[in-house]
């Protein structure tokens, strides 16, 4: 009797422990409603100045010529990537010229005629937009590694990037001879941003500094919670970034003072908190960014408040591009999505054919977007979508990691180890 007794009060103490670890499971990770308090806090739905190319009231033969510059990974500072005034450039395409490039993960910059690229291994490269000639390439870092490096940028003559040995260099767009180069000790995939007097730089020890464009030297240094693997956003004075522990940031561009610190623990998945990768996107008052919790966020740029969240099927790993009161946004699972800039309500949604990392971008009439392909070894696509009914309008047969660029009235495409310069057909 005893024996069975203490059988009884063994098996019930094994199904308390299961149900309890069961029900610690669930509230680690069931699935958090979303925020909805996008009709609550302020929303402007104007043209931001800084998500805009830059205009000349009469400009030159040259200046026509080139066209905007694309100067920094997201096309402006604010990373709206939204190049919606380039109507030109729009399908059916034909391929002016492509050379092989190595791998890579993010996009060129483009300014005044030339295309720089920034590849694994190191390697820095400038080509004439036209012609595909190589003008200069430079080795910044001596590395047998496929780890993809950020975007460089471009600013009045200098090319400013950061190698993953720790240096941030400011090359010579004309020649690749470095003009100064300063080590800031930490590997570095942040594309950088600028404004007209920093260049801010952000590395995986979760610092984010300003450096004085002439000369490298560091102005103010921030330290966040966990790694910054993004480029940060500057606009209006003030610089928006979010680190590996799930927190988001607004600094006082000036001098790196906080102005606000936004945490995200418990709004993913019952206690948890994802890694901000996605770099954001400032528009309307509002900042955009996607999480490896499956959300994309809305904050409040003035306070940091959560304005909504809106849950992915995956990691919400891409950036998101925002345009004409819509963001759009993608998910690892290969969902491709326009929600509602103000509440975050779907507009339209798609499967695409494959699993994509790849960042939305508004060019012209169309939004596109790139999947992986259909095994490790294929070269992905690139789509272009009706951004307003969602309709599928053209494809490309590469394209795997980054969306195109414009530049002089042509689409520019990274794929899987080459470049392509595409022209409209007229």
């Amino acid at each position: 009797m005893r024996r069975r007794t203490l059988l009884m009060i063994g098996a019930g103490v094994v199904v308390l422990l299961v149900v309890g670890a069961a029900a610690a499971y669930w509230v680690v990770n069931r699935r958090t409603a979303d925020v909805h308090n996008g009709d609550k806090l302020p929303f402007t739905l104007t043209s931001d100045p800084s998500s805009s190319a830059p205009s000349s009231t009469h400009p030159t033969k040259k200046q026509r010529r080139f066209g905007p510059s694309w100067p920094v990974y997201g096309f402006t500072d604010a990373r709206t990537r939204d190049a919606s005034a380039d109507t030109e450039i729009h399908p059916p395409y034909h391929v002016q010229w492509s050379k092989a490039t190595g791998f890579l993960e993010y996009p060129p910059v483009y300014a005044k005629g030339v295309l720089f690229l920034y590849a694994n291994g190191g390697y820095v490269r400038a080509r004439n937009l036209f012609t595909g000639k190589l003008l200069w390439a430079r080795r910044v870092l001596h590395t047998t590694s496929n780890l993809g490096q950020g975007s460089p940028a471009v600013h009045a003559g200098v090319v400013y990037l950061g190698a993953r040995d720790g240096i941030i260099y400011a090359l010579s767009a004309r020649t690749g001879h470095t003009i100064w180069a300063t080590n800031v000790g930490a590997t570095m995939e942040s594309s950088p941003a600028f404004d007209s007097r920093f260049l801010y730089m952000a590395d995986q020890n979760g610092v984010v500094r300003a450096l004085y464009l002439g000369n490298g030297h560091v102005a103010w240094s921030y330290h966040a919670g966990g790694e910054v693997k993004h480029g940060p956003a500057v606009v209006g004075g003030k610089v928006y970034f979010g680190d590996y522990n799930g927190a988001m940031y607004c600094l006082r561009a000036s001098d790196g003072h906080q102005v606000w610190r936004s945490t995200t623990d418990g709004l993913s998945s019952g206690l948890r908190s994802g890694n901000f990768f996605s770099t954001p996107a400032v528009a309307y008052g509002r900042v955009y960014i996607g999480n490896t919790d499956d959300k994309v966020y809305s904050f409040d740029a003035a306070t940091g408040q959560v304005a909504w969240t809106y849950t992915m099927p995956d990691w919400a790993y891409g950036s998101p591009a925002v345009w004409n009161g819509r963001v759009f946004v993608t998910s690892f699972d290969g969902t491709f999505a326009a929600l509602n800039a103000r509440t975050g309500a779907v507009l339209w949604s798609h499967n695409l054919a494959n699993r994509s990392l790849a960042s939305p971008v508004v060019i012209g009439k169309y939004v596109y977007v790139a999947d992986l392909g259909p095994t490790p070894g294929s070269r992905g696509r690139v789509m272009a979508y009706n951004p307003i009914s969602g309709r599928l309008e053209w494809q490309f047969g590469d394209g795997k990691y980054a969306t195109p660029i414009a530049a002089a009235g042509r689409l520019v495409v990274s794929g899987a180890t080459h470049v392509y310069v595409l022209r409209p057909r007229r």
